[in-house]
């Protein structure tokens, strides 16, 4: 057998040309002209603004770190001191316990870190739970929130200098007083992080929510703990602690939530009604 005859080739089949597609209405209708899906691409998304890139946000950040850098040459002592006050319930009076003013303003620049942290901790909670739609800006309830832990922190301050200074003597009353900026100063370290975080992966927000809460309550007990060593002698002291811990531990905590609660549920029936 002739090898040639037996080798078949692709192009000596029937080839489909040109004038062999549909030239009428009729056949044209036949296949009709679709767009390839691939040709057009993915439909555009809106872009998530994420909380760090608000301007506002960023000016708040930049300026506490600032005001950290500008103290940061006074924070060996104020460390050296912090576990001290911390913990310790050592009755003692000396020069060398008086603080000096750069120490005041480590303080300050701490204690606006730990209520900063807590208004970004927050703006990521309601955004997780209420969404965007209902909240006014990052801005606007990062600063808020901030401005009323400042004010919660400079309210606690008043209440502990009163009590302190009423029901104890004066040595009590200043240790009670630092022992309570000492827990706000591990607050702020322990929310710093959590807080920077949430910022720019908002996605972690559930996670640093609790971490948030298991902080917040451990400086509280720590900081109770400390109060109950000072001041508790015979069981009629035991009833004036029962009774500060309703007044300002437990009371305001319940009065803020509430209050908080109320802002977020008006403004959600007032758009769903």
């Amino acid at each position: 057998m002739n090898t040639e005859e037996a080798i078949h080739y692709p192009w000596e089949g029937d080839l489909s040309h040109y004038d062999d597609g549909p030239l009428v209405g009729t056949d044209a209708a036949a296949y009709p002209a679709t767009v390839v899906a691939y040709t057009t691409g993915l439909p555009p998304q809106p872009r998530t603004l994420l909380p760090g890139y608000d301007s506002g946000v960023l000016c708040l950040l930049i300026g506490i770190f600032l005001l950290l850098s500008y103290n940061f040459r006074h924070y060996s002592t104020f460390l050296k001191n912090f576990i001290t006050d911390l913990v310790s319930t050592r009755r003692r009076e000396g020069t060398f316990e008086v603080r000096t003013f750069s120490e005041a303003g480590v303080l300050i620049s701490v204690v606006l870190v730990a209520c900063l942290s807590e208004g970004i901790i927050v703006n990521a909670a309601l955004t997780r739970s209420v969404g965007d739609a209902l909240l006014p800006g990052v801005f606007v309830v990062i600063g808020v929130v901030t401005v009323v832990a400042v004010v919660y922190y400079l309210w606690q301050l008043c209440a502990y200098t009163v009590v302190g200074y009423v029901f104890t003597d004066r040595v009590a009353a200043r240790m009670w007083i630092k022992g309570f900026n000492a827990s706000q100063t591990l607050l702020a370290f322990m929310l710093v992080i959590p807080a920077l975080i949430v910022l720019f992966n908002p996605g972690s927000a559930g996670v640093v929510e609790a971490i948030a809460l298991t902080a917040y309550v451990l400086t509280r007990l720590m900081f109770i703990y400390k109060g109950f060593r000072l001041f508790y002698d015979n069981f009629g002291s035991l009833l004036y602690f029962i009774l500060y811990l309703c007044t300002l531990e437990i009371v305001p905590i319940m009065v803020l939530y509430r209050l908080a609660t109320m802002a977020i549920t008006v403004p959600f029936d007032t758009l769903t009604n």
